[in-house]
């Protein structure tokens, strides 16, 4: 009886915090302005000098109407609110241990993304108040792993409320990388990291700089700036992580059970949003599958929801050599061929010899 009782309160929460959120036609219509930085912010980190390739790919799945009925002038429209990605940049040279030379690379990100009435995973219903969003970012870079720079460039394509195509910039050196993004001549936004915090992957050793923050500025055309901040507190696995701007600030304390990030995260956050009310939230992700409430990140990449639970079928993986990590880790995963991928200076060694 007792865990009878148990499983009827557990259920009866899911079920009152599925009924806590609406999209309206709005919200995802100004979504993908956003997803399109966002999907050019991961291809800046993916594509580093010192990695061969990455893949990446999600898809939520909502599989209640009630969660995510969307609300026009019209009423109340029960149906499914959805978001599918998948990415993929590789190298020329991603199977080759010889580090010395350029390498090539070819990249492209899609995501679909709205609502829509009828429930489908490949071919959009598109029936009535069905609204879904393509953003897919193409792009080519040139990189050098043993001085450690990237050059890049390529075209987005956002259909949304209506077709644009951008066309952005990229390059990386050292632990400094920058990328504008432009609407024809027109300067949609600047994107600039520092990257202070020592990682293994790029060729650093373990010393005090593990303990320096990594930094990102964004400015928007619409002169607006996004700040955000990642500081390692312990061991480059438990950090604090928070962002800023005019209308929406979230924190984070995020711990991962080794560094590489690839097979565990925890994470508890509180936002502010636009109209200064504050929430918490968190999230579990495992190497194929993320479960999260209330999460920051779903409130700025999920059309603003809240008070949801979000599940996630997803893929992020890099590799480097023989290594791999999840984006933006600070050191690859565990294994027994190699533990420092970029070995700059015993490659220049053995050069001399």
């Amino acid at each position: 009886m007792i865990k009878r009782a148990e499983c009827l309160i557990f259920c009866g929460l899911l079920a009152s915090n599925a009924l806590a959120w609406n999209p309206d036609p709005q919200i995802i219509e100004a979504q993908a302005p956003q997803t399109a930085f966002a999907q050019l912010a991961d291809f800046q980190n993916a594509a580093r000098p010192e990695y061969d390739a990455y893949l990446t790919a999600g898809i939520i799945y909502l599989p209640l109407p009630s969660q995510s009925e969307l609300k026009t002038k019209w009423g109340t429209h029960e149906g499914f609110a959805f978001r599918q990605r998948l990415g993929l940049w590789l190298a020329d040279r991603f199977d080759d241990k010889d580090p010395e030379g350029l390498k090539y690379g070819f990249g492209w990100f899609g995501e679909r993304q709205g609502w829509d009435n009828e429930d489908f995973l490949f071919i959009p219903h598109r029936g009535n108040y069905s609204q879904i969003n393509q953003i897919h970012a193409f792009g080519f870079t040139v990189a050098d792993s043993i001085n450690h720079w990237l050059l890049g460039g390529g075209v987005q394509y956002l259909n949304a409320k209506e077709e644009s195509l951008r066309w952005w910039l990229l390059g990386t050196w050292s632990r400094f990388s920058v990328m504008p993004a432009f609407d024809k001549g027109d300067l949609q936004f600047v994107n600039a990291q520092l990257f202070l915090q020592a990682r293994k992957l790029r060729g650093d050793k373990n010393s005090w700089q593990n303990y320096l923050p990594d930094l990102e500025c964004t400015y928007y055309s619409k002169d607006s700036l996004r700040m955000f901040v990642s500081q390692n507190v312990f061991k480059q696995r438990l950090y604090l992580e928070g962002a800023y701007s005019e209308d929406f600030t979230w924190v984070a304390i995020k711990y991962y059970p080794e560094p590489s990030r690839f097979i565990l995260a925890l994470e508890a956050t509180a936002t502010k949003k636009e109209n200064g009310d504050f929430y918490f939230g968190g999230g579990i992700t495992l190497p194929i599958l993320r479960v999260a409430y209330n999460h920051a990140n779903d409130y700025e990449a999920f059309f603003k929801s809240r008070g949801l639970w979000i599940v996630e079928i997803r893929l992020a993986i890099g590799t480097s050599g023989d290594s791999f990590f999840a984006l933006n880790a600070p050191k690859p995963a565990p294994n027994e061929i190699s533990q420092t991928p970029v070995k700059k200076q015993e490659f220049n060694q053995e050069k001399e010899k």
